[in-house]
């Protein structure tokens, strides 16, 4: 085994990004909430008391699912605590390890496999827990010792994305009789570009996206990897790779050494095999489906990829849809089919999955906002689109309805409606003032999808969820009845509609999503043949619009239906699951479990610290992001509760021979959050200005406490986010200055700062630097009451105005700021920008002009294989004016530091240019941009340079957006 450098190299490069990635929460709940728990053997549910009842059956859902996994993953029993949100409208999880936990969003999605959501979610996060737990060996658990939670957090980086999720997706697989390896959508990405082009994009590119061509996720792309690696080689294969990689992390690629060593794989051969494999396998289903092209009704999209969600028929030669791009936000545009035409009409806000009603003049979509205190409590909301006059009004405030359809005349909507305790209602509203109508309970408590109109307007018909699958019901309202058309099953069901008591409804039933028909007989008569799938049926009499997908993305295409149809054409299953050709051994046979589940309170003031990670030396998680040699002897704490709303770091370190103590307390529990920083133990700062005296008796150590309050609020709705900030700080610290006029010294100043900041911006494209359209502002005052002798006061202003370019994805930036001090002994230090490459100029009264125009330059998507991948090389042109009224000259002097004072009004003018690439190194999933700037202060002189480097956070979601 050769010991390599660079893994600690890279810790150290990343390390503030990736701690931070780890102490990371998504936000918190309603302060007002009650919380209930649950003890198993092996987890603790947490979960609001209005859950009630689905708390405990998501608690059976984990541990049945521990039964089914365990046998795949043999470590010991985990201890880990489960958070329900279900406030939130979102279907998600996500298991984090700084601390250890794992977080569920269980709102049932509109967009489902034929999958139970609480067997999903906890099959899936739990693959991510015992993952996780795998890692806790050799090396890394005896560096967990030292570090805490923090160092298997740290090294699952080394883990592959497309592994983590890819397994995850295997699991919830293997272990049901749906899961997304079964479903014909989630693969109709990649089957269509090997089909249709031939190849999948490179393995760099698919690890690391791209902004030039839409790339499926590591989610589709690793769930094929690692069920051709179950079905061509050994099952042991994975666990081996995890403990390789908890065993010895410094190897230079622990995944790959273990891969060579078991099989003679690397990841990239591994990528290879896999699609040659799909290649051959999908072709053959190509040549055996018999897939009809169709009548492609939207504007060309050249070499673009375009997806056009849920077409609607508005009239004679009129459709609308949703259009989302890699350049483009999310969009409803109006197509002109007879000359292949669009126009955008409105830019809609969160509304996925993109499904959007006609009904009379009106379009009808449900959007998700936000609380704007709350991360973790959502709304979902009914909007109205006039499509004469394009004016937009939301019909519901505050309200949980996932999907919803305007009747045929513009009167009425049906909504599919989930409740914070996981009820589940279809319910008709009033479509012009919002009121409530009728509410009918779904029928065993189904979630309910994608309600749809009947052609009468007398019938809405729905897809239903249980644990049996997916079926179709339709709900009479005038009758109040519930009538079952299609029993659950597994197969994948997507958008329905009622015409003349014929059901036309997408299924995955030929292992392709295609539209089929019954009729009232009861006979399923398919009616489409699509190469990859059909989604988003529409029916206007005979005329049925739907999308068909190829590798550009949906098409928006029509057919006529005849006035009668073949009974005779039957339907036959042409498509492979590789899930389907793993051996049977290879998967482990589950277990049964019986447990208890008996809810108890859940005290928040009795878990208010979870100290997770902790490091054998001092360190400043912000400062490392900056500066990481910032590191100390000493000792550093961490702890954050299960709720996330008291994170806090504690530390101690020896440094210039003195013992020095910091904290870190942040309180997110109340709508005001509160923060306190104290540093304790520097030498104390006198000041003497020059004069001849001594230093104050009793000199004690320095100490600095920094209290803040504030209100944080996000408003998330409609196509522009808002963002408020309100704050009010205290900082004392213990400073000596000298007082010529008293001959005194003054002990500790205490500073006082208030802080209003906003934000507007619209939502934007994949392809843009920074959003099209944008407005910021931010003004803060600063004095000292109790020091005004000493330092006065302090206002600052600043806004920012983004605008579209003259081409796509350019950006026009320009900032405005302003500054006036008034000082007595000191200047503090600005809180403004000043003109790039000026250095050390100080000035009490500074006004600020910029101007930056951003473009992209090239989308190369170039690579050394393993090393380097450029995305993107983009410029930054800019011209900056700074206007100072009288000001300070710092310069650095053999004997100090010199300041010179010069009583003018100076201007310093700057222009220049930047050229970054955006790229990512070693197939770590975060994006760097990196480049050099050139400023020129007059025409005529030497530019100056300076290299900037920055690292994205969420680098790891470019190109993964859903289109």
């Amino acid at each position: 085994m050769k010991f390599s450098p660079l893994f600690f190299c890279l810790l150290l490069l990343f390390a503030g990004s990736e701690l931070k990635a780890q102490y990371y929460n998504t936000g918190q709940d309603p302060g007002n909430l009650t919380w209930m728990q649950i003890r198993t053997d092996r987890f603790t549910v947490i979960y609001p008391s209005t859950y009630g009842q689905a708390g405990a059956d998501f608690a059976k859902s984990l541990d049945e699912a521990w039964s089914k996994l365990s046998g795949l993953y043999p470590v010991r029993k985990p201890r880990i605590p489960v958070i329900i949100h279900s406030y939130t409208t979102e279907s998600n999880g996500y298991v984090a390890w700084a601390p250890s936990r794992m977080e569920v969003y269980p709102t049932p999605e509109q967009n489902s496999i034929p999958l139970d959501p609480n067997t999903q979610l906890a099959i899936h996060e739990l693959t991510h827990v015992l993952q996780m737990e795998s890692l806790n060996r050799g090396f890394t658990r005896i560096a967990s010792i030292a570090a805490g939670q923090q160092f298997p957090g740290m090294v699952s980086s080394l883990l592959p994305l497309w592994y983590l999720e890819g397994d995850a997706v295997f699991s919830e697989t293997a272990f049901t009789g749906s899961g997304r390896g079964r479903s014909a959508s989630f693969q109709k990405q990649l089957k269509s570009l090997l089909v249709e082009k031939g190849a999948v994009y490179s393995y760099d590119k698919s690890v690391n996206g791209s902004f030039r061509d839409y790339v499926p996720d590591h989610y589709q792309y690793g769930y094929q990897m690692i069920a051709y690696s179950y079905m061509k080689y050994s099952r042991h294969l994975w666990q081996d790779a995890l403990k390789t990689t908890g065993n010895v992390p410094f190897l230079v690629n622990p995944v790959n050494f273990s891969l060579n060593r078991d099989a003679s794989l690397s990841k990239k051969r591994l990528f290879r095999e896999t699609f040659d494999t799909l290649k051959t396998i999908w072709e053959k289903d190509d040549s055996l489906s018999d897939a009809e092209p169709y009548e492609v009704v939207n504007p060309p999209k050249g070499k673009e990829f375009i997806n056009y969600h849920s077409p609607v028929l508005i009239g004679y030669d009129s459709i609308a849809a949703v259009r989302t791009s890699l350049s483009e936000p999310p969009s409803i545009v109006l197509i002109r089919s007879s000359e292949k035409k669009e126009k955008r009409i409105h830019i809609p806000g969160d509304c996925y999955p993109w499904f959007i009603s006609y009904g009379k003049g009106k379009l009808c979509w449900i959007e998700t906002h936000s609380d704007p205190r709350w991360e973790n409590r959502q709304w979902t909301v009914i909007k109205i689109m006039d499509i004469k006059n394009r004016r937009v009004r939301q019909l519901s405030f505050k309200t949980r309805y996932m999907a919803a359809s305007i009747s045929p005349d513009g009167n009425f909507i049906a909504a599919a409606e989930n409740t914070t305790d996981n009820s589940n209602s279809l319910v008709i509203i009033d479509a012009w003032n919002g009121d409530l109508l009728m509410k009918a309970p779904s029928p065993g408590n189904a979630a309910l999808q994608r309600p749809q109109w009947d052609n009468t307007g007398k019938k809405v018909s729905v897809i239903y969820l249980t644990d049996k699958g997916e079926g179709i019901m339709a709900y009479t309202p005038e009758e109040n009845r519930w009538q079952n058309l299609v029993d659950p099953g597994f197969d994948d069901l997507q958008s329905t509609f009622l015409s003349n008591d014929s059901l036309f409804f997408v299924s995955s039933l030929s292992g392709t999503d295609n539209i089929y028909l019954r009729n009232p007989g009861g006979l399923v008569i398919p009616l489409t043949k699509s190469k990859f799938g059909a989604s988003d049926l529409n029916l206007n009499d005979r005329l049925m619009l739907f999308c068909d997908y190829t590798s550009s993305g949906n098409n928006i295409c029509n057919i006529t239906l005849p006035a009668s149809l073949n009974n005779s054409v039957t339907v036959q299953k042409n498509a492979s699951y590789l899930i389907d050709r793993v051996k049977a051994e290879s998967v482990p046979s589950a277990f049964s479990t019986a447990e208890s589940y008996t809810p108890e309170p859940y005290r928040k003031w009795q878990h208010l610290f979870r100290f997770h990670s902790w490091m054998p030396f001092y360190a400043d998680i912000e400062q490392i992001k900056d500066d990481p040699s910032s590191i100390r002897p000493g000792f550093t704490l961490m702890t954050q509760n299960n709720l996330s709303t008291l994170v806090s770091t504690f530390g101690y370190e020896y440094s210039d021979k003195r013992h020095k103590f910091h904290s870190r307390v942040n309180w997110m529990g109340w709508y005001l959050a509160f923060e306190s920083r104290l540093d304790y133990g520097d030498y104390p700062h006198v000041e003497k200005f020059g004069a001849g005296v001594d230093n104050p008796p009793n000199l004690v150590n320095g100490f600095k406490m920094t209290n803040t309050v504030s209100l944080p609020l996000t408003f998330r709705g409609g196509q522009f986010t808002k963002y408020l900030y309100l704050s009010a700080s205290s900082s004392y610290s213990n400073d000596n200055i000298y007082l010529r006029t008293k001959q005194t010294y003054d002990a500790g100043q205490n500073q006082l700062t208030g802080r209003f900041y906003f934000s507007n911006y619209r939502r934007s494209a994949i392809r843009d630097i920074y959003p099209a359209w944008a407005q910021v502002a931010d003004i803060s005052y600063s004095y000292y009451p109790f020091d005004r002798e000493i330092f006065g006061d302090i206002i600052s202003a600043k806004a920012a105005f983004y605008f579209p370019g003259l081409l796509k994805n350019n950006i026009l930036r320009i900032k405005l700021e302003a500054e006036k001090q008034n000082t007595e002994m000191f200047v503090l230090n600005s809180r403004v920008s000043f003109s790039r490459s000026y250095k050390n100029v100080i000035s009490p009264d500074l006004r600020f002009a910029s101007a930056d125009y951003f473009m992209p330059l090239l989308y190369p998507d170039l690579n050394l294989p393993g090393l380097i991948y450029i995305t993107r090389i983009r410029s930054d042109f800019f011209f900056d004016y700074t206007k100072a009224n009288t000001y300070y000259l710092i310069s650095e002097t053999g004997s100090g530091r010199r300041s010179d004072f010069f009583d003018l009004t100076g201007t310093f003018k700057s222009y220049g240019v930047g050229l970054l690439s955006d790229f990512y190194i070693f197939r770590m999933p975060f994006m760097v941009s990196a480049g050099v700037q050139a400023t020129w202060q007059k025409i005529g002189y030497m530019p100056k340079l300076e290299m900037l480097f920055s690292v994205d956070l969420f680098g790891m979601s470019i190109g993964k957006r859903r289109l």
